[in-house]
Protein backbone atom coordinates (compact mmCIF):
# COMPACT_ATOMS: atom_id res chain seq x y z
CA UNK A 1 0.00 0.00 0.00
CA UNK A 2 2.75 2.49 0.83
CA UNK A 3 4.54 1.81 -2.44
CA UNK A 4 1.27 2.27 -4.26
CA UNK A 5 0.64 5.60 -2.51
CA UNK A 6 4.19 6.80 -3.26
CA UNK A 7 3.85 5.82 -6.94
CA UNK A 8 0.45 7.55 -7.14
CA UNK A 9 1.89 10.71 -5.56
CA UNK A 10 4.76 10.74 -8.07
CA UNK A 11 2.37 10.27 -11.00
CA UNK A 12 0.12 13.02 -9.67
CA UNK A 13 3.07 15.40 -9.28
CA UNK A 14 4.39 14.55 -12.74
CA UNK A 15 0.97 15.17 -14.34
CA UNK A 16 0.56 18.47 -12.52
CA UNK A 17 4.05 19.59 -13.59
CA UNK A 18 3.32 18.59 -17.19
CA UNK A 19 0.00 20.45 -17.17
CA UNK A 20 1.65 23.50 -15.65
CA UNK A 21 4.31 23.54 -18.37
CA UNK A 22 1.69 23.18 -21.10
CA UNK A 23 -0.48 25.98 -19.71
CA UNK A 24 2.28 28.56 -19.38
CA UNK A 25 2.66 30.97 -22.25
CA UNK A 26 5.25 30.10 -24.83
CA UNK A 27 7.72 32.57 -26.21
CA UNK A 28 8.00 32.22 -29.93
CA UNK A 29 11.15 33.56 -31.50
CA UNK A 30 10.26 36.43 -33.77
CA UNK A 31 6.71 36.51 -32.56
CA UNK A 32 5.00 39.84 -32.40
CA UNK A 33 4.88 41.63 -29.10
CA UNK A 34 2.26 44.07 -27.95
CA UNK A 35 2.73 47.40 -29.75
CA UNK A 36 4.37 50.05 -27.61
CA UNK A 37 2.81 53.43 -27.07
CA UNK A 38 5.31 56.22 -27.62
CA UNK A 39 4.96 59.74 -26.27
CA UNK A 40 6.71 63.03 -26.91
CA UNK A 41 9.64 63.10 -29.30
CA UNK A 42 9.59 59.32 -29.57
CA UNK A 43 6.04 59.43 -30.94
CA UNK A 44 7.01 61.98 -33.60
CA UNK A 45 10.10 60.01 -34.63
CA UNK A 46 8.23 56.69 -34.65
CA UNK A 47 5.60 58.12 -37.01
CA UNK A 48 8.35 58.55 -39.61
CA UNK A 49 10.47 55.49 -38.68
CA UNK A 50 8.14 52.87 -37.18
CA UNK A 51 10.61 49.94 -37.28
CA UNK A 52 13.73 49.67 -35.12
CA UNK A 53 16.03 49.08 -38.09
CA UNK A 54 14.70 52.24 -39.74
CA UNK A 55 15.41 54.30 -36.64
CA UNK A 56 18.91 52.82 -36.34
CA UNK A 57 19.66 53.64 -40.00
CA UNK A 58 18.35 57.19 -39.54
CA UNK A 59 20.62 57.71 -36.54
CA UNK A 60 23.67 56.41 -38.45
CA UNK A 61 22.87 58.65 -41.43
CA UNK A 62 22.49 61.60 -39.06
CA UNK A 63 25.90 60.97 -37.52
CA UNK A 64 27.43 60.59 -40.99
CA UNK A 65 25.90 63.89 -42.08
CA UNK A 66 27.23 65.65 -38.98
CA UNK A 67 30.71 64.27 -39.59
CA UNK A 68 30.57 65.24 -43.27
CA UNK A 69 29.44 68.80 -42.51
CA UNK A 70 32.10 69.08 -39.83
CA UNK A 71 34.85 67.94 -42.19
CA UNK A 72 33.61 70.26 -44.94
CA UNK A 73 33.43 73.29 -42.66
CA UNK A 74 36.84 72.66 -41.10
CA UNK A 75 38.53 72.55 -44.46
CA UNK A 76 41.24 70.17 -45.41
CA UNK A 77 44.09 72.54 -44.66
CA UNK A 78 46.70 73.56 -47.18
CA UNK A 79 47.89 70.91 -49.54
CA UNK A 80 51.65 70.61 -49.46
CA UNK A 81 53.31 70.70 -52.85
CA UNK A 82 55.09 67.42 -53.55
CA UNK A 83 58.81 67.76 -53.16
CA UNK A 84 60.77 66.87 -56.28
CA UNK A 85 62.89 63.79 -55.80
CA UNK A 86 66.51 64.61 -55.26
CA UNK A 87 68.72 63.51 -58.07
CA UNK A 88 70.63 60.41 -57.01
CA UNK A 89 74.29 60.40 -57.82
CA UNK A 90 75.50 57.92 -60.37
CA UNK A 91 76.86 54.79 -58.78
CA UNK A 92 80.53 54.24 -58.89
CA UNK A 93 82.10 50.88 -59.52
CA UNK A 94 82.32 49.86 -55.85
CA UNK A 95 79.08 51.37 -54.56
CA UNK A 96 76.02 49.09 -54.44
CA UNK A 97 72.76 51.00 -54.86
CA UNK A 98 69.87 50.54 -52.45
CA UNK A 99 67.47 47.73 -53.27
CA UNK A 100 64.67 50.29 -53.41
CA UNK A 101 66.44 52.62 -55.84
CA UNK A 102 65.72 52.51 -59.58
CA UNK A 103 69.42 51.98 -60.35
CA UNK A 104 69.42 48.62 -58.56
CA UNK A 105 67.68 46.88 -61.46
CA UNK A 106 70.32 47.98 -63.93
CA UNK A 107 73.07 47.24 -61.36
CA UNK A 108 72.17 43.56 -60.98
CA UNK A 109 71.89 42.96 -64.73
CA UNK A 110 75.61 42.31 -64.71
CA UNK A 111 76.52 38.98 -63.14
CA UNK A 112 79.62 40.46 -61.52
CA UNK A 113 77.53 43.15 -59.82
CA UNK A 114 74.99 40.55 -58.74
CA UNK A 115 77.77 38.54 -57.08
CA UNK A 116 79.00 41.72 -55.34
CA UNK A 117 75.53 42.27 -53.95
CA UNK A 118 75.21 38.63 -52.81
CA UNK A 119 78.58 38.85 -51.04
CA UNK A 120 77.60 42.12 -49.33
CA UNK A 121 74.31 40.63 -48.09
CA UNK A 122 75.99 37.47 -46.79
CA UNK A 123 78.43 39.46 -44.62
Amino acid sequence: PEDYQLAAAIRFTARNAQNLVQKTSRRNMGGSAAPQEYTGVDAVVRKVFPEDYQLAAAILVGYGALIGVGKASMGGGKEEAPVAAAATPATSGDAIPSVESPEFETFIESEANLMKWVESVSK
